[in-house]
């Protein structure tokens, strides 16, 4: 998978911080593809967790600060996406087929990027349309 446009939500730092994860993601393709041993996928693996991590922290606390209204419901989907990185890094201990790991990192991005974190760009658009204006939202 490849970064591309239609990735970009229009407010310039979540969409870096979108782009680095995507950085770690193909890292961590890269290596499933390459054969690499269990030590370094999970050196990866735990650098893509670590980055994810802050960002969920950073989104969280803009939604925090915008009062957006299913901040909580997003809330929820960031602890269930880091339960899941915490089994799949158990099972990697299991298995060196990092192919599931990517498979579903791709997916969650693309359901998380394209679904989720456009809905908190509208409400920013419509209730917020002055930093929008300036985000290029």
């Amino acid at each position: 998978m490849k970064w591309n446009s239609s990735f970009v939500i229009g407010i310039e730092v979540i969409d870096a911080q979108h782009k680095k994860i995507f950085e770690h993601l193909l890292a961590i393709e890269n290596s499933v593809a390459k054969r690499d041993p269990w030590h370094i996928l999970r050196f990866l693996l735990d650098e893509l967790a670590s980055y994810m991590k802050f960002h969920l922290a950073v989104e969280e606390a803009m939604l925090e600060v915008i009062r957006y209204p299913a901040r909580a419901n997003h809330h929820e989907s960031h602890l269930s996406i880091m339960k899941q990185i915490a089994e799949l890094e158990a099972a990697l201990k299991h298995s060196d087929d990092g192919a599931n790991l990517v498979r579903f990192f791709e997916n969650w991005f693309l359901r998380h990027v394209l679904a989720g974190d456009r809905d908190y760009v509208a409400f920013i658009k419509k209730e917020f349309p002055q930093l929008a204006e300036r985000s290029g939202a």
